[in-house]
Order: C-alpha cells, then structure tokens, then sequence
C-alpha cells in the first residue's frame, strides 16, 4: 500500500533559472507512520508542512537546529548526518525545491550564511511567508498552490537588482556537476568559469553554501543512493565505480560520514525505516518510473502544468 505520493509540478518560465520543481507531498487524508535516516543532503528549499508536522530526532554530533515546532522552514545545504526524521499523523508537505545557486540568485543573501542550518521562514521573509503558508494550507489544487508560490517568488525577482538573475559562471558550472560526478580538477571549473581557482571558489560557496569538491562529493554519495534505490539487485562495489568513485573504500568514507552508516546498513530492507531523506525528485522520468515500481510506500507522480 502506497504511503506517500510526490506530485511535482514545474515553476512559472521567469523562475526556472533559480526553482526546479514543486512538490507536493501528501499521503492524501490517511494516518501513515514512518520514520528515515537524514543523512547529508546537496538539496536545498522551503518546506511548508500542511498537515501534522514531523518528529526531528538529532543526534549528538549534530550542529542543525530541531525541525520540530516549524510549520514552514528554509534548509540550507546539509554537509553532515541529521539524525533521525520520524513522522506520524497527515502527511502533506509543500516544497519550493532550489537549483544549485537558485537561492542566491533570486533573493541575493549569501547562502554560506544558510549551509546545515533550518530557518522559520517568518525570520527570513517576514509575513509575506506567513501568507503563503496559510493560502497553501487552505488550497486542494496543485495548480494554485503552484500559482501562489509564483506569486510569492516573482514578487522577489521583480525586486531583484538585475546582476543577480542572469546566467553567469557559477550558475553554469554548478548544474553541470550533477552531469559529472567525478570530482573533477577544480581548476578545469574555474577555467570554465572564466575565474582564478581562488576566486571560483569564494564565489561558489557564496552562492552554493559549501566548497565545489565538497558540493560534489554529496551529489555523487545523493546518487550512489538513488542509483542503489533504482537497482537493488545491484552491489555496492558496482555502484562505486558506476558513481565514479575510485573504489569501495571511498564511497564507504562518505557514506560513514554524510549518514554515519554503512551502506549496507543504510538501505538494509525489512526495518521499521523507509528510504534515507534524499533529493530523488531532480532526476528524470525514467528514475521516476524505477523508484515509483521498487518503493512499496512512495511514488513519484509529474503532473503538466499550463500557465495563461
């Protein structure tokens, strides 16, 4: 029996340079109980939490503020283990989901000034937030939920001084990582960039919250996982190389150290846990289609959106 289902929805044309979906989360009307490891995660966004709200456990290592208490969050980007996310009650989150630099970009707040920590919306945006939480809580269709996020960001991007929403060199180099995991030589993305090595970097971790070896390294540890998720039956050594690590011993290092778990022990079948919290809706429909057909609790549904 299904759990939870992930409906995502595109954002309005003028925000596509700084959203990539919306998501609607819901276990429509029905009491599920779940709970997940949350390891490190390149995903950033905010959270609206339309229903019951979610138990956030840390553990002691952890530097991130509780989740508990928050109906609507911003979550910068999570370079360490989070602990455990245990939930119980409706289930029905809305997420506004960034692309790399996309925060940045449209609001122009240094997002290193984000990176492992979870905000109250209202300390970041102030009552405009507030709005919005409280149309998407009486709002059924995902249509106007989508329009009303819309409205929420273009309000920000028409206020926006013009250098911050164009393409730039960070902005390119930072979408192509999820094309290449194999931590290539920074230098060559400076060099693409058209910036000193020392200046790429101050400028990415302005704007992308982490260093780019290190954004890397989580979006190859976010894929080994996906790529696990898509094909069980595949091993780990297989996935290693496949997600261009050098060998098993290195993917076991980050997963040790983004999920304090191995990874036979991250995704072990038949415990009281559901999939680790990873970004798996960036991806296309064909990983849809594999994820949707080997998770019993979750699907992934894309759904068209026409805009007048």
């Amino acid at each position: 029996m299904r759990m939870i289902t992930n409906y995502f929805i595109a954002p309005h044309p003028a925000l596509k340079l700084f959203i990539a979906n919306y998501i609607l989360s819901t276990s429509d009307e029905k009491h599920v109980k779940f709970k997940s490891f949350w390891p490190a995660s390149a995903e950033t966004g905010l959270i609206f939490h339309l229903a019951d709200r979610p138990e956030h456990i840390t553990n002691d290592s952890s530097k991130l503020k509780n989740l508990q208490n928050k109906n609507s969050c911003l979550i910068g980007v999570l370079s360490n283990f989070n602990g455990i996310f245990s939930f119980s009650g409706i289930y029905r989150r809305f997420t506004i989901q960034f692309k790399a630099n996309g925060f940045y970009k449209l609001f122009g707040m240094p997002f290193s000034e984000f990176s492992n920590k979870i905000f109250s919306l209202d300390e970041v945006f102030g009552k405009s937030a507030m709005l919005l939480q409280e149309q998407l809580v009486d709002e059924k269709e995902l249509s106007q939920m989508a329009d009303y996020a819309d409205k929420f960001l273009l309000a920000f991007l028409n206020r926006q001084k013009s250098q911050y929403a164009v393409l730039d060199g960070i902005t390119a180099i930072s979408n192509k990582f999820n094309e290449d995991l194999s931590l290539s030589n920074i230098t060559r993305y400076a060099e693409k960039a058209n910036m000193s090595v020392r200046n790429f970097e101050r400028r990415f971790i302005e704007q992308v919250g982490i260093s780019p070896k290190l954004y890397s390294r989580l979006l190859r540890f976010n894929n080994a996982i996906i790529t696990r998720l898509k094909h069980p039956e595949s091993n780990w050594t297989s996935i290693a190389y496949e997600c261009g690590y050098y060998d098993q011993m290195h993917m076991i290092k980050d997963f040790k150290q983004f999920a304090n778990l191995n990874p036979s022990n991250l995704l072990q079948p038949n415990t009281d846990f559901t999939r680790p919290l990873i970004d798996v809706t960036n991806s296309n429909l064909e990983t849809w289609r594999r994820l949707t057909s080997n998770l019993p609790y979750e699907k992934f549904v894309p759904v068209q959106r026409f805009i007048h």
